[in-house]
């Protein structure tokens, strides 16, 4: 959705949006996301699903954990659970392969709508707005804007805030609006309806729950302790160059106007801390009224908060009860 820029905006904020605007919007192509859209998926296969910076790495690290044993050899972690929407883009046109590794896992951040249906099992994790909208301008300054080039106000309030529900298939989705879809579905027995705040709380039993819902580990206590160990934040940031997107990065950057090494240094795995402290008065307002606006109909739930108690009350979970 085009930035909503007034002219009390500077000449500078104004050209800083629309330059970061045609990086993203080029990032991924129309064919690209067609072929992620399309993909035909079998019920022994499983999709990631999350709004971008929701902990979408961290729940695909714990399912190949639990797939593979443990094993880390891979090169990058999008190699091995490929994202369906930017796979094609970066060379992977047959997104089955994944090193061999059986059951096939994919991961995007589409919209229930588009998103490709036919898998054996979907796991959707979301956010606090107020923590995912820092994190998503971090990952984004230095690699598709430089650095100072915008500030966390205006990206949020001209990019982020502004996103809505998509006119086609090659709109992404709002935060909010990714949630909205998924919720419906977050009773169905194939779907698995997970907050990054209950793995930060107790991620044992994240993963024993992860991998009862999978079939896989669920009753390898050993497996399931050695998933933690290494989706531990401490142990995934020993390997940054695993979660940092270089084959997209190396791929896309040139057709989106940057530096084609822009990002290389920009990892997935940052702290796993809250940064909603960088949040003006004024945007923690404006996130809590699209909250309102969005998902308070379609839940009935006035904060995050209040929805991931209110859904983890419903599906059972007391040890991922909100404090």
């Amino acid at each position: 959705m085009p930035a909503d820029l007034s002219a009390a905006d500077s000449e500078e904020v104004v050209a800083a949006v629309r330059a970061m605007e045609a990086a993203n919007r080029n990032l991924e192509t129309a064919e690209g996301r067609e072929a992620g859209a399309s993909l035909q998926c079998g019920p022994e296969d499983i999709m990631v699903v999350s709004p971008p910076k929701c902990g979408t790495t961290w729940l695909c690290q714990i399912v190949h954990m639990l797939r593979s044993g443990g094993d880390m050899s891979f090169e990058e972690i999008n190699l091995v659970i490929p994202c369906i929407e930017m796979a094609y883009d970066y060379g992977m046109r047959d997104m089955t392969v994944q090193d061999g590794w059986r059951p096939r896992v994919y991961k995007t951040h589409f919209w229930h709508l588009h998103c490709p249906k036919g898998a054996g099992r979907y796991l959707f994790i979301t956010r606090d707005p107020l923590d995912a909208g820092p994190s998503f301008y971090h990952f984004l300054q230095g690699w598709i804007f430089d650095e100072g080039a915008l500030s966390m106000q205006d990206f949020l309030t001209h990019f982020w805030l502004r996103r809505g529900e998509p006119a086609s298939l090659l709109d992404n989705a709002s935060h909010w609006h990714t949630m909205a879809s998924w919720y419906p579905h977050r009773n169905e027995p194939n779907v698995l309806w997970l907050h990054y705040e209950d793995l930060q709380q107790d991620l044992p039993a994240a993963v024993k729950l992860i991998a009862g819902f999978l079939g896989l580990g669920a009753d390898d206590p050993e497996l399931q302790a050695l998933t933690v160990e290494r989706s531990s934040i401490g142990y995934m940031k020993q390997f940054p160059e695993k979660y940092n997107e270089h084959m997209q990065k190396l791929a896309r950057n040139e057709a989106c106007g940057r530096p084609k090494e822009a990002g290389l240094h920009i990892g997935k795995v940052r702290s796993g801390k809250s940064n909603r402290h960088e949040l003006s008065p004024e945007l923690r307002v404006a996130i809590q009224e699209k909250w309102e606006e969005v998902m308070l109909p379609v839940t009935g739930y006035k904060t995050y908060d209040e929805m991931r108690h209110g859904i983890n009350s419903e599906l059972g979970r007391p040890w991922a009860q909100s404090k």
